[in-house]
């Protein structure tokens, strides 16, 4: 186990011995390649456990089995990239909580989408949501699924653009995220009312006439980055339809898709938004989500 202070240069993944992470460590793998950086693990052994009286387990034995999960992490981490430096760190504690914990300073912090069925995500937690919902450093859930696209495919990011709050810190991000994967960035903007509403706005107002002062509106959002970074294609992309929609359609020819999610309140979890809870739930990609203050410097 590594001593050296946590960096830019680090990425962070939480491990929780499930064969769904598997596809959350090859994503962390292959970021910490690209950032030339370090890899550290994190598996929390939670502070409750709901055990049968009939089956007494000790602490010890929890510190053990969480021990084993790393030691296997690092293990496959170490099989799928030999140079990388890779370390493995246990926490005791809430998961969300410890996992955002040990992720302080690092680049970013990567999860594995939680595939139970929503009833028993609601009653027992989701834990890449509510990493999402807290964690200050940007967050990628990854499907449990995920295979890196083939080496000759076009390389794409889609960031989904709402509205001008915390557009800067958004763009911010997704420009910098593009250019590390020398990647084409399409920004995303999706709007639609509720049925009865929406058939009274489009009375009202063209749709193609709404597209087109939208399309402006974006490119004025985004004339700053854009000559901050001219090595960048850009795609606007202004389609008419439900934002969540919109993006999981788009994560199928994505290699990751930006979202910022809202600024926080009590509880945070319930100020990610229902766009990005619904992206981060159905995506087919992996899901960035950036907190609304993130704006990362070279």
């Amino acid at each position: 186990m590594t001593t050296r202070p946590d960096g830019p240069d680090l990425v962070v993944l939480g491990v929780d011995g499930s064969a769904a992470n598997l596809g959350a460590l090859r994503y962390a793998v292959a970021e910490a390649r690209l950032l030339g950086g370090r890899l550290k693990l994190v598996h929390v052994v939670p502070d409750y456990l709901s055990i049968s009286p009939m089956v007494p387990l000790t602490a010890a034995e929890f510190t053990e089995t969480g021990t084993e999960i790393l030691r296997s992490a690092e293990a496959v981490a170490r099989e799928l990239a030999p140079d990388l430096e890779v370390e493995g760190w246990l926490h005791h504690g809430n998961r969300p909580a410890e996992l955002v914990r040990g992720a302080e300073g690092a680049h970013v912090l990567v999860v594995g989408r939680d595939g139970r069925p929503l009833p028993q995500r609601l009653l027992r937690g989701d834990t890449a949501a509510a990493v999402a919902a807290r964690a200050e450093l940007p967050v990628v859930e990854i499907p449990a699924e995920w295979e890196p696209r083939p080496a000759d495919a076009e390389r794409v990011v889609v960031v989904g653009v709402k509205a001008a709050p915390h557009a800067d810190d958004l763009l911010t991000d997704a420009f910098e995220t593009a250019r590390e994967r020398d990647a084409t960035l399409v920004v995303l903007h999706a709007w639609k009312l509720p049925t009865a509403y929406d058939d009274i706005v489009e009375t009202r107002v063209a749709v193609d006439q709404w597209a087109r002062e939208a399309t402006l509106q974006m490119e004025e959002l985004l004339r700053e980055h854009r000559t901050e970074h001219p090595d960048v294609k850009v795609e606007v992309r202004v389609v008419h339809d439900h934002p969540s929609h919109a993006l999981v359609e788009a994560s199928h020819e994505a290699d990751l898709v930006v979202l910022v999610r809202r600024a926080h309140g009590v509880p945070p979890a319930a100020h990610l938004g229902s766009t990005a809870r619904a992206v981060l739930r159905s995506a087919q990609s992996p899901v960035r989500v950036v907190a609304p203050t993130t704006s990362r410097k070279e």
